[in-house]
């Protein structure tokens, strides 16, 4: 069954509406990102401009609309995705960084004869200082101009564009947070005077969420609610947000204004003037914010958000959620598993298997939302990183092949993210020799011990070992840095090739290596770690927190050196014991089979 997820009509009606704004606003181009004001990897469905434009339902990428010529770009994880989703006959996709819009566009440029000067508007609010001056950049190195456009062309071409969804807003308790919103904004203060600053925007919805210890349903995958803040040393914090939707949960101890107040807050009359020094952070602030501040005369300094830094590193009590998160969702994969294993999956289509899975998780009490799009792909299309499968333009779940299902859920004491590959049938040769080299990859990382001061593109090294020496690699990251009931994917810190801070205990990440055939299968296995304390020599190491059987059925023994296979067994050993009391009997008799020794 053809995999693709989109209907061209709409797409292609939306792309020629979107053309015949641009002469009105003296235009030669759109830039459309997939990015709202608040720069996260999920936004509101009024937000999706670039899957209403192009079809293209990745959660990272961007398109230039020309008059004659549409552009889209995404990174390796959505190389075939951007291909399926789009029509061929109207859109180029470019797979970052391989190809970036500076090549691209000087290419059209030269095919197409653009006059120098030409011009490409891009809206101010969606799209941050660090971004704009890079696409500035490139369309100048073209001899063209970006011009910020606050009237969104896209906005104003989409007739039933989504309403906000009605507020969820909720305040944490310090029991499961492990620390009081007063105590962190006190760190937060000690950051900004070693900073030398006296205020700080903080310019990260899942920062101001952390922060104040609370959470919402702004976003279908993630608990919060889309707000700023400005924080003064004596002043204190102020919400930057919608106070209808907030101020109900969070009451009188705090101010919430509209963020259009910002330029009034800083006026000299609040106390703010050309010797106040702002820290901005201008890899996430907006545009259109950034004048604001730049106006007000007020001395701006560039620095890291301080409170992503320390929200990356989990407290006993969010570590001790998080390891009771992990064992109930250990207990509801092991339930979709043995009924996968069932037969009964047999003939159903992969959307279908993951609304079953849900189901499943949503029958504890402690579940809030899934903590992305369940990726449920069967043969091909688990091929494709970050696939989504959409009821009726699905694939049903083919025998003698894999199904690869990536899920995830949010409770609330913790997050989960864990990836499986499962054998539908009879898996061959190749696919068993790939899994194992996955697996030795994740092994490992998983059993590593590294000096205090490695970063994550010196560890992600060795879950690629095994897979380089028979000539295969994987085209994104190990691992991510995962949230406390926030944001699935957190920094700073990473395991990639661009993972470039050092890791340190207590924060909370992803080891998740893999192989992809396009065409025929993908393979990934991902559970999430933590990093223990340092041992006696000053060492670091990861727990691994996630408790679910690996299929042994694509193990093949014979590739795994003994101390791999003790890894293995004893790993199956710990799952079995901790979830076993939490099944009935049919489930403890497949994960006893599941858990057998190799």
């Amino acid at each position: 069954m053809s995999t693709d997820q989109s209907s061209a009509t709409a797409p292609t009606d939306a792309l020629m509406r979107l053309r015949a704004e641009l002469p009105a606003h003296n235009l030669d181009g759109w830039y459309v990102g997939r990015e709202d004001m608040y720069q996260g990897e999920e936004v509101p469905p009024g937000e999706e401009r670039l899957a209403y434009v192009s079809g293209f339902t990745g959660s990272a990428g961007f398109a230039l609309v020309l008059a004659d010529h549409a552009m889209l770009f995404s990174d390796g994880r959505y190389s075939l995705q951007m291909v399926d989703q789009c029509d061929n006959k109207q859109w180029s996709c470019h797979t970052l960084p391989d190809e970036n819009l500076a090549r691209v566009l000087t290419a059209h440029q030269q095919q197409a004869g653009l006059d120098a000067g030409f011009r490409i508007g891009i809206d101010p609010h969606l799209v941050t200082v660090a971004a704009f001056n890079r696409i500035a950049a490139a369309v100048s190195g073209c001899g063209g101009v970006l011009v910020a456009v606050s009237d969104n062309l896209v906005d104003a071409i989409w007739p039933d564009r989504p309403a906000m969804p009605a507020p969820k807003a909720v305040m944490m308790d310090d029991a499961i947070a492990g620390e009081s919103a007063d105590s962190k904004m006190a760190k937060l203060d000690a950051e900004l005077d070693a900073a030398g600053g006296d205020a700080i925007i903080l310019s990260r919805v899942d920062a101001v969420n952390w922060l104040v210890n609370m959470r919402g349903g702004d976003l279908p995958c993630t608990p919060v609610n889309l707000a700023f803040a400005l924080y003064h040393r004596e002043n204190g914090l102020i919400i930057l947000a919608d106070p209808g939707r907030l101020l109900a949960v969070m009451g009188a101890g705090y101010s919430v204004v509209p963020l259009a107040q910002l330029p009034a807050l800083i006026d000299p009359a609040a106390g703010y003037d050309r010797n106040t020094k702002i820290l901005i952070e201008l890899a996430s602030l907006p545009h259109i914010l950034h004048s604001q501040l730049a106006a007000s005369g007020v001395e701006l300094i560039d620095a890291p958000c301080p409170v992503t830094r320390l929200k990356a590193r989990k407290n006993k009590v969010e570590l001790a959620g998080i390891r009771r998160a992990h064992i109930e969702d250990g207990a509801a994969m092991v339930r979709f598993l043995a009924w996968l294993d069932s037969g009964v999956a047999s003939g159903m289509s992969e959307s279908a298997i993951a609304d079953h899975l849900l189901d499943i998780r949503r029958q504890s009490a402690n579940f809030i939302a899934s903590s992305f799009d369940t990726i449920c792909g069967s043969g091909p299309n688990g091929a494709i990183v970050h696939y989504r499968a959409i009821a009726g333009v699905d694939r049903v779940l083919m025998n003698d092949n894999l199904l690869l299902v990536d899920s995830g859920a949010h409770y609330h004491d913790g997050t989960t993210d864990i990836t499986r590959t499962i054998a539908i049938g009879q898996p061959d040769t190749a696919m068993r020799t790939a899994f194992t080299l996955v697996l030795k990859g994740h092994i490992a990382l998983a059993i590593a011990r590294f000096p205090s001061d490695t970063n994550g593109v010196q560890l992600d090294v060795m879950a690629r070992m095994p897979l380089w020496s028979a000539g295969m690699d994987y085209a994104h990251g190990t691992g991510h840095g995962v949230g406390h009931v926030l944001q699935v994917h957190e920094g700073p810190a990473s395991i990639s090739k661009r993972g470039n801070l050092a890791l340190a205990p207590g924060m909370f990440l992803s080891n998740e290596p893999g192989y992809y055939s396009a065409g025929e299968w993908g393979i990934r296995i991902e559970n999430l770690i933590a990093v223990n304390a340092p041992d006696d020599a000053g060492y670091l190491s990861f727990e691994t927190v996630t408790k679910c059987p690996i299929d042994r059925r694509l193990i093949d023994p014979d590739l795994l050196d003994d101390s791999e296979r003790d890894w293995v067994n004893s790993y199956h050993r710990d799952v079995e014991a901790v979830l076993s009391p939490l099944l009935d009997d049919n489930d403890k008799a497949w994960i006893e089979a599941a858990c057998r020794p190799i």
